[in-house]
């Protein structure tokens, strides 16, 4: 787990906080952890490995039959 100290020279930052955890029914240090979750997302992962992955799947299985999964799953059901 990360530790982030910031220090705050204006006080209406910190009165604005407080009151939001009053209002949200947490303390001051559980709002000031749940502010910058709801903002703040991961970046978007790099797919370039996985495209490149799945086309060296694609071309394992170039020229190869392929059934659709209804299909199979049809002959299955029909087999029982």
């Amino acid at each position: 787990m990360g530790s982030l100290t910031i220090r705050i020279d204006n006080e209406a930052p910190i009165k604005g906080l407080e009151d939001r955890a009053h209002m949200s029914g947490r303390t001051v240090e559980a709002e000031a952890e749940a502010v910058p979750a709801s903002v703040v997302r991961p970046a978007a992962p790099d797919r370039t490995d996985l495209f490149a992955r799945m086309e060296a799947l694609r071309a394992l299985t170039a020229g190869t039959q392929q059934t659709p999964s209804e299909i199979l799953l049809r002959e299955l059901r029909d087999e029982r």
